[in-house]
C-alpha cells in the first residue's frame, strides 16, 4: 500500500470514485459530496474556519483502492486529528484496510498529533460497525454514541411553527451573519463545543472569535455550500442565545445538512429548540426548493433534541459511534 497527499486533479477524481463507491454501497440518503465541492482543498489559501481537511489516496500496484480524509484542528484541540479509511469496495476483504489505516496513522503522527478519532457507522438499531474489530487491535476505544436521522421533505414537509415564546425575536439569513450578530454567533460556536452531548471524547473546548466565524462561512462559501441559517435573540439581554443551520451543496441540492443547533443553557425549557427549527425548515423550502432530504445526527443521551427531530419527521437510519485513539 502506497499512501499519497492528493495533490492534482487526476488524484482528487480518483479519490472521489472511492468515496462515491462507498457511500453507495455502505449508506442509504448520504451522497458523497460533489466533487466540485472538493476541488477547492488544492487550494492552500483556501479558508478553512479552524480546522483543515487533507485528503490522502492509497494505491497498490499503481490501482486506487483507498481513501483517507483527515480533520486537522488548527486554534484548538492542537494534538487531535479526526481520521476516514474507506476501501472501494471491489477491493475489500484484502487486507488494505488495515495497512491503509496504520499508514494513515504514520502521517497523523508525522503531523504531531496523539488523539485520533474515528466515526464507524453501523446498522440501527444495533450491529456491528466494519471497523470495529480493527479499530480496538489498535488500542481505540468506543467515547460516543449518535445516530443519524433522515427526513424526506416531501413526506413530512415544514408544519406552521409554534409561536416564539415572549421576550425573544428571531433573525434569519443565508449564507452570512448580520455583522451586528457575527460576535454572538463565535460565542455560540464555543458553547457548541462546551454544552453539547460528548460522552466520554476527550474534546478541549473550542476558541472563536468573529473572524474565525467568518473564516467558516467563507469556507463553506467556497466549496459552493449554502448556509440557512435562523438565530434567536433575548429581548432582554439583547443576545443572541441559541441558532440552528443547515448546509445545502449548489452542486447537489436534493440532500442538506443539519449542521449545528444550539440553546444556551439558561434558556432552555421554553421551546426555542424546536421554534428554531422549524422555522429554518420553513426557509429551507422556501429558499432551495430542490432540497428533498435532511440528514442530521444526535447524541444517543440528547433526548430532548431527538424527541423535536421527530417531531419534525426525522426516522433513524443508522448508528454513528465515535472512536477515539491516544498514542504517545
Amino acid at each position: 500500500m502506497n499512501l499519497s497527499p492528493v495533490e492534482d486533479a487526476a488524484a482528487l477524481r480518483a479519490w472521489h470514485a472511492i468515496a462515491v463507491a462507498t457511500r453507495d454501497a455502505d449508506h442509504v440518503g448520504l451522497p458523497a459530496d460533489p466533487l466540485e465541492e472538493l476541488a477547492p482543498l488544492l487550494d492552500p489559501d483556501l479558508p478553512h474556519g479552524g480546522e483543515r481537511k487533507v485528503l490522502q489516496l492509497g494505491r497498490v500496484d499503481g490501482s486506487a483502492v483507498g481513501a483517507v480524509e483527515l480533520g486537522v484542528p488548527l486554534v484548538d484541540n492542537l494534538t487531535s486529528c479526526s481520521v476516514d479509511v474507506r476501501i472501494a469496495p471491489q477491493d475489500r476483504r484484502h487486507g488494505h484496510g488495515r495497512a491503509l489505516l496504520e499508514q494513515a496513522l504514520d502521517v497523523v503522527g508525522g503531523m504531531g498529533r496523539t488523539r485520533m478519532f474515528f466515526e464507524v457507522p453501523s446498522a440501527y438499531p444495533s450491529g456491528p460497525g466494519a471497523a470495529e474489530t480493527l479499530l480496538t487491535e489498535v488500542g481505540a476505544r468506543p467515547v460516543l454514541k449518535e445516530v443519524r436521522r433522515l427526513v424526506d421533505l416531501t413526506q413530512a414537509p415544514p408544519a406552521p411553527p409554534p409561536p416564539l415564546p415572549a421576550g425573544y425575536r428571531l433573525v434569519q439569513w443565508v449564507d452570512r451573519v448580520p455583522d451586528e450578530l457575527v460576535e454572538d454567533m463565535a460565542h455560540l460556536m464555543h458553547r457548541m463545543s462546551t454544552d453539547v452531548p460528548l460522552g466520554d471524547m476527550d474534546w478541549e473546548p473550542e476558541v472563536w472569535d468573529a473572524e474565525r466565524y467568518r473564516s467558516k462561512e467563507a469556507a463553506a462559501l467556497a466549496h459552493g455550500r449554502t448556509r440557512y441559517a435562523t438565530l434567536v435573540v433575548s429581548e432582554e439581554s439583547g443576545r443572541a442565545v441559541g441558532f440552528t443551520d443547515i448546509g445545502v451543496s449548489r452542486f447537489a441540492p436534493a440532500t442538506a445538512y443539519q449542521w449545528e443547533t444550539l440553546v444556551e443553557n439558561e434558556h432552555r425549557g421554553h421551546g426555542l429548540g424546536l421554534v428554531l427549527k422549524a422555522h429554518n425548515h420553513g426557509l429551507l423550502a422556501e429558499r432551495s426548493p430542490r432540497t428533498r432530504w435532511i440528514n442530521t445526527w444526535n447524541a444517543e443521551t440528547n433526548t430532548h433534541m431527538v424527541a423535536i427531530n421527530e417531531q419534525l419527521g426525522f426516522r433513524p437510519v443508522e448508528v454513528w459511534t465515535e472512536w477515539q485513539l491516544d498514542r504517545a
